[in-house]
Parts: C-alpha cells; structure tokens; sequence
C-alpha cells in the first residue's frame, strides 16, 4: 500500500502541475522521474516481506481491538452467526466465547489480550472440555469486535442457572427400598468410587460423608464449603456413610468431589458449571459420576459442549428434570441426550402399589410427583419426597424434588461403575435402564413395581437395585446386575433401621 500512495502522491503532483499549466512532455518526465526514483530506492534499499506486511496493513489495521472490527453493516449475517442465543436470565456483559480447536493457546492469549486492552476483563479459562474463556465485556463494539476474529466459532451470553429443589412440608421420614439392599446399610464398608458433585459444595465436616477433594469457581468463596445446603443434600442420598448414624446413600462412603459452581443462594451461572465440567474432565480418570442437580428452561450451546467432551472422555452424568411440572425437552441439562435424566415420584412406605394412606402436597404414594417435570428426555424415575438426608452442620433434613430423584441415579451409576470399571456412560445408562421397573412389572409387595400418574405416553423405567433375595451378601450386589435385570426386593419394605434414625430432628 506505501507504492500506491507514492503513485498516488504522483498523480496528485501531476494534476498540480498541470494546473500550472506545464507542458505535456513535462509532466510525463516528471512522472517517468518519480517511478523510475521509486523503482530504484526498491532496488538499492529491498524490503523485507515483513516490513512490506507492516507498511500495507497499517492504513487499514492497527494493533487495537476495535480497529481489527468487520463492518457490521456489510458482515451483519456472519457475525449474527457467532453470537449463539441462550435461554435464561443473562447476566450483564457477561459472555462465553467459544474457540475453533487449532492453536487454542495463541488464541487465548492474543485475542484475551487484546480485549483487555479495550476494557474488557476476562474470567475462566477453558482447555479441556471446551476451548474458550469468558469474558465480561464494556460495550457492543468490543463484543462485536471479538465475533469479527476469525479465530473464535461462536460466542454466547451468560446466564443464570439455579438449584432444582422444592420446599415441601416435613411428613414422615421416607427412603426408597433401595437404599437398604446390597451395600447400603448392612454395614459392609465404602464403594471404591468418585463422584463429582456440581452443587452449591458440601459441607466438609459433615462426619456422615466421605469428602476426598473440593473446589471451587464461585467468586467470592475460597473452598468448596458449602454455604447452602442444596449440595450436601444431594451428596447425602448418593454416599452418606453405612455407618449406623444419621443416613446411608446408595453408594455408601464414596469419594466425594466437592465442586462448588452455584452460590449460597443456589444459584450458579452457566460460565461457572462449564468451568466445573472442564476440572471434571480434567479428572476424567479419577472421578466416575457426575451429579447435575440444576438447570434452566431454554438452551446452552456452550454447556452442552463440554458435557458431550467430557463424557466422550468417560464420565456419566445425571441430570434432575426440573420441578416445574413441565416436559423437559425444554430444560438443560437434562435434554442433552448425553445426561441421564432423572424424574421424581411420591413413595412414602417404601413398599409399591400405592397402598399408603399418606399422601403428600406432591401426591399420593407411587405416583409421579407432581412438580415433576416429564417428557421423552426421561431416562428413569426415582423417589424424590421427602427423602432423609444429610445436612450442614453435622445434621440430618427430609428434602424433596428433582434434585433428590437424581443422586438417587447418581449413586446407583457409581455403584455399577464400581463393578465395572471400564463401563462407558452409555453402557452404564442401558444396565440401569433394564434394571428398572416398568409398566408391565407386577408389585410384589415389597419394592419391585412400578407407579401411576405419569402425564404423557413415554414411561421411564423406574430406579430399581435390589439384589435377588435379602440374604444375599451385599459384596454380591453389582454380580447381581449383570446376572438378573429383573429381581424381588431385598427387604421386606419396611425402613432399616440403620438407614434412617426417626429420633434424629429435621434441623
């Protein structure tokens, strides 16, 4: 671009001259003079190919940010590409940006850099289970500026995604017959399993759980202590301890990730869970089951890239269904094909066949919960009122909604997973799927049956591990899974008593 101004700057000289009325034969030499000193300084002085770089792009790029824009009024439709919607309360100037996968490292740094300088702050990084970072921006032109890179596939807003979980009155102290068939509650010890548990945290001196590691991506707290509730709860009915005390989970004593990615409110923005999935996968070869007791109605592109990566890396996930009574094909995570989905039903005997006099706001016994939401994206059910579990401060509290039906599934996965170590996502999703409950199974009695009052023609399988025979030795449970998808309850019905301690408050 330099030639072209000179040649130009020529021109203009000639046209001056011109006016000064010069001859014709002048002129020409004057021009001739000026390419021929043009054309001689190139070959008595060469430039570089990177000093030629330089000089041409300078008039049309600069190093700032903004200049390196495209113009949106002829680029509005592929920069209209790259900004992907996402449903939910969006959090201000806060944004997602997603990378293509070359020179993910350059990338960050150049384009990161480069909007810090305009301004903008950048927050997490991400490097394993999506390429991207995040970024809370000062205005559009920054914003608009970014989606110009080339080296940026799309970027998304941020937004709010909050705890699944439903306040109920506390009635009768209810846990599934599960619970007290095969490692959980014949005192047998801990399963030799991780899982991760994406929450508000758990508390760490909780004495009924076993927690191996914490962390945490909320701003604003230190460790992944939780100053909530919500996650310990949730931890509680996947792995509370087969201690006599308090509670027992169904995978009792597992390993625990503390993975703090929604605030004391339970609340949790998108960029924060997806930092959670990326330590996750990080961890893809220690930690075996993730549980996802949250979400939002709408869509998240980026959150659902990096579950599809960090189960292609091997790790299982379950995903409440959401309490608003709605289908859940609008709800994330559970939609995502990849999660296994959890509903809820109302058990408060511990027993099928809905004979229980004592119902609940949520529905009578062995019915879908009423807050439950439903749909196709269901992969099973499990009991979800009222359920007794842990709680902070060393305590005990009966807890409802989808986000108690899920660490239900959570726990069951991990046990399967504990027998089955090479197991994949989709492999442990079919065993328990055939495990479970269906329309056709006839209640016997105990805990093998299905429920009533599902609101659509899909009926997911209902959760269902009890080993063959309650004698059975409880170190043969995940045998019995391979060996027998369909089998009788391993206890009478009626509540262990070392699974749940009726003198213990609801603090």
């Amino acid at each position: 671009m330099v030639f072209w101004r000179k040649i130009s700057y020529g021109r203009a000289t000639i046209k001056k001259l011109g006016s000064q009325r010069r001859n014709s034969s002048s002129i020409t030499v004057i021009s001739s003079a000026l390419i021929l000193l043009l054309f001689s300084s190139c070959i008595l002085n060469p430039i570089s190919p990177h000093f030629l770089f330089k000089a041409e792009a300078k008039p049309f790029y600069t190093t700032s940010l903004l200049e390196k824009k495209y113009d949106l009024k002829t680029n509005l439709q592929g920069l209209a590409k790259k900004l992907r919607e996402a449903s939910g309360e969006k959090i201000p100037n806060d944004y997602i940006v997603v990378l293509k996968d070359n020179n993910f490292l350059s990338s960050v740094s150049s384009l990161a850099g480069e909007a810090k300088s305009e301004g903008a702050a950048l927050g997490h990084i991400y490097d394993h289970a999506l390429h991207g970072f995040t970024i809370k921006v000062p205005n559009e032109k920054v914003l608009e500026a970014i989606m110009a890179n080339p080296e940026v596939d799309y970027v998304q807003p941020d937004v709010k995604v909050k705890a699944f979980s439903q306040s109920l009155p506390t009635g009768i102290n209810r846990v599934d017959g599960d619970l007290s068939s095969a490692k959980s509650g014949d005192g047998s010890g801990t399963v030799n399993v991780d899982i991760g548990i994406l929450d508000t945290g758990i508390d760490l001196s909780q004495p009924d759980l076993n927690v191996y590691k914490q962390v945490t991506f909320v701003s604003g707290t230190s460790s992944g202590n939780d100053d909530n509730g919500h996650g310990t709860a949730v931890a509680g009915i996947a792995a509370a301890k087969d201690n006599s005390q308090g509670v027992v989970g169904i995978a009792p004593g597992a390993r625990l990730w503390a993975i703090k990615v929604l605030n004391k409110d339970g609340i949790g923005s998108s960029s924060d869970i997806i930092k959670g999935i990326d330590y996750v996968t990080q961890h893809a070869k220690e930690i075996d089951v993730v549980n996802l007791s949250f979400g939002a109605v709408g869509q998240n592109s980026a959150l659902h890239s990096a579950i599809i990566k960090s189960v292609a890396a091997g790790v299982t996930y379950t995903a409440a269904a959401g309490n608003e009574g709605i289908n859940a094909a609008s709800v994330f995570p559970a939609s995502f094909p990849e999660v296994i989905a959890v509903s809820a039903i109302v058990d408060t005997d511990g027993k099928c066949g809905g004979i229980s006099p004592l119902s609940t706001t949520a529905g009578k016994d062995d019915t879908l919960a009423s807050f439950s939401n439903y749909g196709s994206v269901i992969d099973l059910a499990a009991p979800g009122v009222l359920i007794k579990t842990t709680a902070k401060g060393g305590s005990y509290t009966t807890f409802s909604g989808t986000s108690v039906s899920t660490p239900h599934v959570t726990g069951a996965a991990a046990l399967y997973k504990s027998e089955h170590t090479g197991a994949t996502p989709s492999q442990v999703r079919t065993a328990l799927r055939n495990l479970g409950s269906t329309t056709s199974t006839i209640c016997d009695g105990k805990g093998h049956g299905y429920f009533k009052g599902d609101r659509d023609s899909y009926h997911e399988p209902l959760l269902y591990l009890a080993s063959s025979s309650s004698s059975v030795p409880a170190s043969s449970f995940a045998k019995n899974i391979r060996t027998s998808p369909i089998s009788s309850s391993g206890n009478d019905g009626n509540v262990p008593s070392n699974v749940l301690n009726y003198n213990l408050g609801n603090r």
